[in-house]
């Protein structure tokens, strides 16, 4: 993420001036341009951006369900793709700061829009799943990856417990806030309405942390989180990103959130006709396939971070990731539901607060030492498989 390594980290990096030589100050500002549009955009998963007007094409012509959340699917994970590379490019522009702030807030902007359209919809039951199936997908499976690929170069790779350790704790803490709600949705007495105030103060104090662990961050305990910012050398990948101006990555990142929201409609739309006609659960489709739109960018980056031997930038991104959505997409959920009149509660079934508490507890287990080994990575992805092969035979709770 932005250079201060805020929630979640995507690098670290020297201050943009310093790391500027003279030879690219004199570069024409318009080859510039074209040298940062094209880091962003000529990347393999860019090829998938050609599928954005072929979804909106297949909803106003009524193709087949199928069809129409296939190719919005796919245009959704290129549009991500170009979000996460345009919030990096505002973050090298900007102050450590600035950036920082922007990467914490705008970070999982797809999530957010996800939700929002579940929401829209009234598909509550598949948003939960997609915030708990995200959530998995980044603390079990991309770190699990993440491991298991640094373990196949080195018997054992270190990584700063500090930085770890305080994102972990905060994971703790959002797991507990959701199993609080659905603990006391099954007390005798409690109405639905008592569950969704509950839901709300606890969405309230979620967001609380969020802030309070940014400025932890940012201010009062920076050095705990600089390993990875020392760690990681600036690309020639990320030179090139950096030439793209404030004015062009911004455009470029309102205009990413804002055609995957549109995509994104058009694919929550088509999920229930494509569930009833294909007999796969929605559950299933909201925990196992939603979480791949907004986290491919994170997990490419994590995983190569780790092949490079750069632990803390690689747990950084998984780790961050999913602090990051319990501790602001999953509250600002609520207060959306809240906004749009669609009820949106923290009562998340009971097995999944069990399998949100058991699987946070593993991976801080896991971090506790400062090392990690393959077979640590491959456990991790073990338990992400059986949590996904077992939410296709989950009963639907209904809407």
């Amino acid at each position: 993420m932005g250079r201060l390594t805020v929630v979640p980290v995507r690098r670290g990096t020297a201050s943009l001036t310093n790391s500027t030589t003279s030879e690219e100050k004199e570069v024409p500002f318009l080859q510039r341009e074209i040298k940062g549009y094209k880091q962003v955009i000529c990347q393999p998963t860019s090829l998938l951006l050609a599928l954005v007007p072929f979804g909106f094409m297949g909803r106003t012509m009524q193709w087949n369900s199928l069809v129409v959340c296939i190719i919005n699917f796919f245009a959704i994970v290129g549009m991500a793709n170009v979000q996460y590379r345009a919030v990096e490019c505002v973050s090298l522009q900007v102050s450590p700061t600035i950036g920082g702030l922007i990467d914490a807030f705008l970070g999982k902007s797809v999530e957010q829009v996800m939700a929002i359209q579940c929401l829209r919809a009234g598909l509550t039951q598949v948003l939960k799943a997609n915030l708990m199936g995200s959530m998995h997908w980044c603390l079990l499976l991309v770190l699990g990856m993440s491991i298991f690929a640094a373990g196949t170069k080195a018997k054992n790779c270190k990584f700063n417990i500090d930085g770890a350790a305080a994102q972990m704790s905060c994971q703790v803490v959002a797991a507990i806030s959701i199993t609080l709600p659905t603990m006391f949705c099954s007390v005798p007495g409690v109405s639905a309405e008592h569950v969704v105030l509950l839901s709300r103060v606890c969405a309230a104090f979620l967001i609380f942390l969020y802030f309070s662990f940014i400025y932890f961050h940012l201010k009062t305990h920076k050095a705990s989180f600089q390993t990875a910012e020392a760690q990681h050398i600036m690309s020639e990948e990320e030179r090139e990103l950096s030439q793209l101006s404030l004015g062009s990555s911004i455009l470029l990142m309102v205009a990413s959130i804002a055609v995957a929201a549109f995509n994104s409609q058009v694919l929550v739309d088509h999920l229930q006709d494509l569930s009833q006609t294909f007999h796969v659960p929605q559950q299933f489709i909201g925990a196992t396939m939603l979480p791949i739109l907004g986290n491919t960018a994170e997990h490419i980056a994590s995983v190569s971070y780790a092949m490079k031997d750069e632990m803390d930038s690689a747990i950084s991104v998984a780790v961050g990731s999913a602090t990051q959505i319990a501790l602001f997409v999953v509250p600002l959920s609520v207060f959306s539901g809240w906004a749009l009149d669609t009820p949106m509660s923290l009562d998340f079934s009971m097995y999944d607060s069990a399998v949100m508490l058991l699987g946070t507890f593993l991976v801080a287990q896991m971090l506790r030492h400062g090392s990690s080994n393959w077979l640590h990575g491959a456990m991790l992805m073990m338990v992400y498989l059986m949590i996904a092969v077992i939410s296709y035979f989950l009963p639907s709770r209904g809407e």
